[in-house]
C-alpha cells in the first residue's frame, strides 16, 4: 500500500509536465495541411525551421498527444515511474489526461484534470477524484515566450534538415542535444552535464514538429537508452475540457 496524499501529487505533477512540457516544447501541427507545392519546396535552412515552429505555435489552440517510454529502467519503491499518457491540452491553461504510471510497484492507471490553477486526480485504488491545488498552472507552459517553447532555442548541435516521414506525412528531421538541466523542474534532476539525444520530425508542409524522441537520462533511474516518445494531432479541433463533478 502507498500514501494517496503525497505519492499523487507527484504523479500529478510528473504527468502534466511530461505531457504537457515536452509537447508544447515540440510545438504542434495540423496532419491534414500537405500540399504537394510546400512539400516539393526547397529544403529551408535550420534556422528558417525553427523560426517558423516557434511563430506558428501562437496559433494553436488545441491538441493531442501521446506519450510512450520505452527502455524505463527499474522502478523503487520510493520512485513514481510514468510508462505512457495520451491527453488533450486546450490553449492556454486547460489539460484533460490518462497515464500509466508505477507506484509502489504496481502498475496502475490514473486521470487528471488541470484548469488554471486547479488540478483533480482519481484515486487510483477508488476511481474518485480528488481536489489538489497549486501544484500547477499550465499558464506557465504555454506561453511561447518564457515557457516550455523556449527551450527548443537551448537545443545544442542542431542538424540540418534530412528527409524523413512520419506516420506517412512528408517531414524533415532535426537531431541534436539538450542538457537535462533545462528538464530537471519536472524530472527531478540528473547530473549536471548530461545530455540528451532529441529528434524531431517536422512537417515539410507547415514546418510544425509530428513526433519529438528524447533519449538518455532524463530522470533518476533512467538508462542511457530510456526514450521518450512524443506523438501530436488533431490539432485546433473543438476540445472542451472541464472540472470534474466532485
Amino acid at each position: 500500500m502507498f500514501s494517496f496524499h503525497i505519492p499523487m501529487k507527484r504523479t500529478l505533477t510528473i504527468v502534466v509536465l511530461f505531457l504537457t512540457s515536452m509537447l508544447l516544447f515540440t510545438g504542434c501541427t495540423l496532419p491534414w495541411q500537405h500540399s504537394n507545392s510546400t512539400v516539393n519546396s526547397p529544403k529551408p535552412t535550420t534556422k528558417q525551421l525553427l523560426a517558423a515552429l516557434h511563430k506558428n505555435f501562437r496559433n494553436v489552440s488545441a491538441f493531442h498527444v501521446t506519450m510512450q517510454v520505452n527502455n524505463p529502467g527499474k522502478a523503487t519503491p520510493d520512485r513514481i515511474q510514468l510508462l505512457n499518457a495520451t491527453g488533450d491540452v486546450v490553449m492556454p491553461d486547460k489539460v484533460k489526461a490518462q497515464a500509466t504510471v508505477v507506484l509502489s510497484g504496481q502498475s496502475v492507471t490514473v486521470n487528471l484534470i488541470s484548469v488554471a490553477n486547479n488540478q483533480f486526480i482519481t484515486d487510483p485504488i477508488t476511481g474518485q477524484w480528488r481536489i489538489i491545488k497549486g501544484i500547477l498552472d499550465p499558464r506557465t507552459l504555454t506561453n511561447p515566450d518564457t515557457g516550455i517553447a523556449s527551450l527548443i532555442g537551448k537545443v545544442q548541435n542542431v542538424s540540418s534538415p534530412a528527409d524523413d516521414a512520419v506516420n506517412g506525412v512528408p517531414c524533415w528531421r532535426l537531431t541534436g542535444q539538450l542538457n537535462a538541466k533545462y528538464l530537471a523542474f519536472f524530472t527531478g534532476g540528473v547530473p549536471s552535464g548530461t545530455m540528451l539525444q532529441t529528434s524531431a520530425g517536422i512537417g515539410k508542409s507547415d514546418m510544425l514538429p509530428y513526433q519529438l524522441k528524447v533519449t538518455g537520462q532524463a530522470a533518476a533511474g533512467d538508462m542511457t537508452n530510456t526514450s521518450r516518445t512524443f506523438l501530436i494531432s488533431n490539432y485546433n479541433e473543438n476540445i472542451s475540457i472541464t472540472p470534474p463533478q466532485i
